[in-house]
C-alpha cells in the first residue's frame, strides 16, 4: 500500500518538472521570436519614414533646379518608431546621396537613396520635426530639427 503513495507523489512531481520545462522552452522560443518581429516592424517604419523625408529632399532638389532657393519643406516625422528613438544620417554626394535611418537598440538600420542634381549637406538629425531647405551660402540643400 506504501508503494501507491509514493507512485502518486512521483508521477506529480515528474508532471511538474516535465510542464516547467516544456513552458520555458517555449517562453525561450517565443522571445526570439517577438524581437524578430520588433526588429521587423521597425526596419518597415524606418523604410516609410525614409521615403517620406527622401520624397521632400527631392522635391527641394526640383526647387533648387526651378531657381527657386527660397523655400522650406516641412515634414513631421514620428519622434520614435515602434518605441525606439531613431537617428537620420544624411550623406554621400553627387550621384551616390542617401539618408541612412539608424536605431541603437536593437540595432537596425536602413539606407534610402535619393537622385539629386543639387548638393547636400552632410546632417544627423532626429525624429519629429525636420526641414528641409537651401542654404545659398554653401549652395547646398540641408535637413535639420525644426524643434
Amino acid at each position: 500500500m506504501r508503494n501507491r503513495a509514493v507512485s502518486t507523489t512521483l508521477g506529480y512531481a515528474l508532471t511538474l518538472g516535465i510542464t516547467t520545462l516544456l513552458i520555458t522552452g517555449l517562453l525561450v522560443g517565443m522571445g526570439g521570436f517577438i524581437e524578430d518581429q520588433r526588429e521587423r516592424a521597425i526596419r518597415s517604419e524606418l523604410e516609410v519614414v525614409g521615403q517620406q523625408l527622401a520624397a521632400d529632399v527631392e522635391a527641394g532638389d526640383r526647387f533648387v533646379g526651378a531657381g527657386d532657393t527660397d523655400f522650406a519643406v516641412q515634414r513631421s516625422l514620428p519622434n520614435d518608431v515602434v518605441g525606439v528613438s531613431y537617428r537620420i544620417s544624411v550623406g554621400g554626394g553627387g550621384t551616390d546621396t542617401y539618408l541612412r535611418l539608424s536605431t541603437s537598440n536593437p540595432a537596425v538600420t536602413v539606407e534610402v537613396d535619393m537622385a539629386l542634381t543639387a548638393s547636400i549637406a552632410e546632417t544627423t538629425v532626429t525624429g519629429g520635426q525636420v526641414v528641409v531647405t537651401y542654404d545659398a551660402g554653401s549652395g547646398n540643400l540641408e535637413v535639420r530639427s525644426d524643434a
